[in-house]
């Protein structure tokens, strides 16, 4: 019997391997970046087949974020609805979960995910239920999700070589609220971005070398620099 299915104390539910749609992680970074220097904060949903866990989409869940952390309101997820796990950024150079990410990670499932600057796909580090590392691997896994979910959508949603990549499925009324909402909120990430280039570094394969981002209680960058691992 596996490690996770000791966990789950389910035969129906046991999976050895996790596999992530690379969209999820592309949404994560993208809403990551508008919640910047806020925090984002998510939950996994996906299906278990020939023991495989993938994550295929994310569930949104109303709460509230700022600079230090973020809350969510559990109780107002459907009854039916089933989370395998949770993913959230941190507006600073460290992935390392802290002791409320870890409270949250015993209580919402068993597979986790944070992200930090800069927010990026090479900036992910996973855990489990008890805040140990764990692999997973990313790929496209679209052709996982349910039928009548596919039928929801019709061609005009349907992403072209052309398009800015922007995750949802708003209307263009809604579009335009949303739209309204952004040119008066500051780009705070944008500004990020363009006062600092930095290499992006794998939580996975970290060199000698590693970027040391200050951030100010505001949430700006103070100052970045490098320094050499001991």
């Amino acid at each position: 019997m596996s490690f996770f299915s000791r966990i789950l104390g389910n035969n129906d539910e046991e999976f050895h391997e996790i596999k992530i749609d690379r969209e999820v992680l592309e949404s994560v970074v993208y809403y990551s970046k508008k919640a910047y220097p806020n925090e984002f904060l998510a939950f996994f949903d996906g299906r278990i087949k020939d023991k495989i866990l993938y994550i295929t989409s994310l569930i949104f869940v109303p709460g509230e974020t700022c600079e230090t952390g973020a809350v969510v309101h559990t109780e107002l997820v459907p009854i039916n609805t089933k989370y395998w796990g949770s993913v959230h950024s941190h507006p600073g150079p460290s992935a390392r979960p802290s002791d409320a990410d870890l409270i949250t990670f015993s209580k919402t499932g068993y597979f986790h995910m944070i992200v930090c600057l800069p927010y990026s796909l090479e900036t992910f580090k996973a855990y489990d239920r008890y805040g140990e590392p764990t692999d997973y691997t990313v790929g496209d896994y679209n052709f996982l999700m349910d039928n009548d979910l596919i039928e929801f959508f019709d061609e005009d949603d349907v992403l072209k070589d052309s398009d800015e990549f922007k995750p949802g499925f708003l209307d263009e009324e809604d579009d335009e609220f949303f739209k309204h909402l952004d040119e008066e909120r500051s780009d705070y990430y944008g500004n990020y971005e363009k006062q600092h280039q930095i290499k992006v570094i794998s939580n996975n394969q970290l060199p000698n070398q590693v970027v040391k981002i200050e951030i100010n209680p505001d949430g700006t960058v103070k100052r970045v620099h490098r320094e050499f691992k001991e």
